[in-house]
């Protein structure tokens, strides 16, 4: 009799861990660890030199900065930049035609007819950003006055077209030579415009 008994709870302890294993299987199964993130898709920045330029930063087949000169054109040309995309405003001072100069290397100038950062907007986005797209374009030189609005297009081009978090990116385009202020606030609204908001 006492051996029946214990051949019943014997076997009823087996049912026991057959179900606790279920159970727990089941439970690795509900609560597998979240897939792993993955780096992010957007080209690495990295700090460059360009002849004399300031703040030069280069990405891809995209090159921008500030403070060109003369030399520099001629660098852009040996380096096979046959595209420039000039973002300097109305007042700053180039010290040099530099229109001239590119034609003089064969090397098309687009001057995004930047007036000040005050009046930028939607037109002028929409120009810079069809040329930061253009791969038959690249590799690309973008210049200005110092830097800072070439830093900040292009946090604009990361938002916009890589995904890069507005913070993200106007942290990145702050270490490349973007002053904080009115092109800070501009990148901002433009993404905002356009449903890129952190």
């Amino acid at each position: 009799m006492g051996g029946l008994r214990s051949l019943r709870t014997g076997s009823s302890g087996v049912k026991r861990l057959a179900l606790l294993g279920v159970s727990l299987l089941a439970g690795c199964e509900l609560f597998r660890p979240p897939p792993a993130i993955l780096d992010p898709e957007w080209p690495q920045l990295e700090t460059s030199d360009f002849g004399e330029m300031q703040n030069v930063s280069m990405s891809g087949g995209l090159w921008f900065g500030g403070g060109v000169t003369e030399g520099d054109v001629k660098l852009a040309f040996r380096r096979g930049v046959r595209h420039i995309l000039d973002l300097s405003f109305d007042d700053d001072e180039v010290g040099f035609d530099l229109k001239e100069t590119c034609a003089s290397y064969g090397i098309e100038l687009i001057d995004a007819g930047l007036v000040d950062a005050e009046s930028l907007g939607g037109d002028e986005r929409a120009l810079v950003l069809e040329i930061f797209r253009d791969r038959e374009r690249h590799p690309l030189l973008v210049v200005c006055e110092a830097g800072s609005t070439s830093a900040a297009y292009f946090a604009l081009w990361r938002i916009l077209d890589h995904e890069m978090p507005v913070d993200v990116a106007l942290d990145e385009a702050r270490r490349a030579g973007m002053r904080p202020g009115t092109l800070e606030e501009y990148v901002r609204a433009q993404a905002a415009l356009l449903g890129r908001e952190d």
